[in-house]
């Protein structure tokens, strides 16, 4: 091993956060999990997106540093804010309100370890509520159809290799290689996590652990639920224009929305929904009529020409990990 990656910390954990809801928590939580791990080195980067320092953040707390950003830029920029002042080998990110499962660092360390061609490690996102109709449309029609019957699944212990993407709240990169990416995409409302997996061809470089995992609240009712799925569809429509993947085309995104509303809401994901499942369709089928409505919006609104000061960076998709940039 070279001597400035001996130097380096083994593991550098990121958190954006903007509200000290459970911040202080996760922190706690982390620090616990590296004592449990004297030999493993670790720095824990707090970027506070456009709100004040919390004030149970001590100066003299050597294994923290906060970046406290003056105004609001966003999870993509402050994640890369973290990216470009972090050191660490490997870099992890971790929700702000979230609680990390007692087996997090240790089966992250492991996977770093036994897959040492993999440059993406991630595990689950265990809704906290799951009894609520959100969450459980989160678990088991989101997760189950991107990465599988597996995630939802609480008797899960195997590995799996392959991802189209590692969960934003509940990942980690090798830091060379997410260094050298550019890291998120600044332009996208959504997404960006989902964008740099397939930028990183992780289906082939990542592996998922199911006891890497968090507990963490989904959206608890219907106004948080179809702000996701607006911004969602905005997201998508950014991809195809700015990317030209084409699973974001208009055509793809369409017979997608399509196919869901003719078919299967009401057939194939009713089923796996036992929260109120006559509920459960009618708001998949204002999900599909948001994501569609936002998809559509972004589409018009880019070939106006018209663009909100959110929505643009200076640099290219994807750049902006520089220390000290916001």
């Amino acid at each position: 091993m070279k001597d400035d990656d001996a130097a380096r910390p083994a593991v550098s954990v990121i958190v954006a956060t903007a509200r000290d809801t459970g911040c202080r928590r996760l922190v706690t939580a982390v620090r616990e999990q590296f004592a449990a791990q004297p030999g493993t080195s670790y720095e824990i980067i707090l970027v506070l997106d456009g709100c004040p320092r919390y004030g149970w953040l001590d100066s003299a707390d050597d294994d923290i540093r906060a970046l406290v950003l003056p105004q609001r830029t966003g999870i993509a920029r402050a994640r890369n804010t973290g990216i470009g002042a972090s050191r660490g080998r490997l870099l992890a990110f971790l929700d702000d309100d979230c609680v990390p499962a007692r087996t997090w660092l240790s089966e992250l360390l492991r996977m770093s370890v036994e897959y040492p061609g993999r440059v993406a490690f991630g595990g689950r996102v265990i809704g906290t509520h799951p009894a609520n109709l959100y969450g459980q449309l989160r678990d088991q029609i989101y997760y189950h159809e991107t990465f599988g019957a597996w995630y939802a699944d609480d008797s899960s212990s195997a590995d799996v290799l392959g991802a189209p993407y590692v969960n934003g709240g509940n990942c980690a990169y090798r830091g060379g290689v997410l260094r050298g990416s550019g890291g998120f995409d600044v332009l996208l409302p959504a997404y960006s996590d989902v964008e740099l997996g397939r930028r990183l061809a992780l289906r082939a470089r990542a592996v998922l652990s199911p006891r890497m995992a968090i507990h963490h609240d989904h959206p608890g009712d219907f106004r948080q639920y179809m702000l996701r799925c607006w911004r969602s569809g905005r997201a998508r429509a950014v991809l195809w224009r700015s990317r030209g993947y084409r699973q974001d085309s208009p055509f793809a995104v369409g017979r997608t929305i399509a196919a869901n509303l003719i078919w299967h809401n009401a057939v194939g994901r009713r089923r796996r929904i036992t929260v109120s499942p006559v509920r459960g369709v009618a708001v998949l089928t204002c999900q599909e009529i948001v994501h569609g409505s936002g998809y559509t919006y972004e589409l018009l609104r880019s070939l106006g020409g018209r663009r909100r000061s959110g929505d643009v960076s200076g640099d290219a998709p994807g750049v902006g990990v520089a220390a000290g940039a916001p």
